[in-house]
């Protein structure tokens, strides 16, 4: 009896240990808004899913749209229909309006390549919120 529950005991214990990994979480990014500009922990990261945590420690209401573009950060160019705000061809997806204070996550699936973060609240891009951001 001793021997079967030995042998039981390690048959547990080997297929527990022969489990897989289980399915990986992807890549975090933590960006900080102040009202001057953005401020994220990792400029590059592994393609694939990406959660970015959004915490606006500024003034005013900002956001953080995800552009795909080979363009510098700095050269996205203006909207023609909306003054103040810049073009948002190649948007990926954006954390959404976010007040004094508040935090938001949000997860992408992105390929490789150049991007930009930037906020887009009127004005903000102009006043230096954007920064470059690589996927790999």
């Amino acid at each position: 009896m001793k021997k079967l529950l030995a042998i039981a005991t390690f048959s547990i214990l080997y297929l527990a240990a022969c489990g897989g990994a289980g399915p990986t979480s992807g890549t975090t990014v933590n960006a900080t808004l102040t009202d001057s500009k953005i401020v994220i922990d990792q400029a590059t990261v592994p393609s694939g899913k990406i959660t970015f945590q959004v915490k606006n420690t500024g003034t005013m209401t900002h956001e953080v749209v995800v552009l795909k573009t080979n363009l510098p950060a700095d050269k996205i160019p203006p909207d023609p229909d909306e003054p103040g705000k810049m073009l948002e061809d190649g948007s990926k997806g954006e954390s959404g309006d976010l007040n004094t204070g508040e935090a938001k996550t949000f997860t992408l699936d992105l390929e490789p390549g150049n991007y930009v973060l930037m906020c887009n609240q009127t004005g903000h891009y102009l006043l230096g919120m954007h920064i470059p951001f690589v996927v790999k």
